[in-house]
């Protein structure tokens, strides 16, 4: 178990939507692909991440956060991005993450617990990512 108030900053996201495509109502919920690109600053893990939001919104109202990305570091690292979550009223809540690489400087992120929590704005997307030191 963590203590939530020993989280530090990994780094913060933020990012813009580049293309939308709606699937409509399906029996499950409104379906989307949301393709977004953006920077990540201010914390240890710095470069650009890119990938798709498989977006799924409830009859509730609450969107289901399900994205594949992928970061590329300032030195140059792919990272494999796995995020699932929850979105309601304009507030990305309960984030969890799971960063992937085989790189050795890396490593340490896949046995890290990563929480999420942001926003979303009119320019995309801002979200801050914390772990577990």
């Amino acid at each position: 178990m963590f203590n939530i108030g020993q989280l530090e900053l990994l780094c913060s996201f933020k990012a813009r939507v580049i293309e939308r495509i709606d699937f409509g109502d399906t029996p499950i919920g409104k379906r989307s692909n949301v393709y977004f690109e953006g920077d990540l600053t201010g914390g240890i893990l710095c470069g650009k991440m890119r990938g798709i939001d498989y977006l799924l919104t409830r009859s509730d109202g609450i969107s289901e956060i399900n994205v594949k990305a992928e970061i590329v570091t300032v030195d140059g690292v792919n990272i494999s991005v796995q995020i699932s979550g929850y979105y309601h009223d304009k507030l990305i809540k309960d984030n969890q993450i799971k960063l992937l690489t085989g790189n050795e400087k890396y490593q340490w992120l896949a046995k890290k617990i990563i929480v999420g929590k942001g926003k979303v704005t009119t320019e995309g997307l801002e979200v801050d990512y914390f772990y577990e030191p």
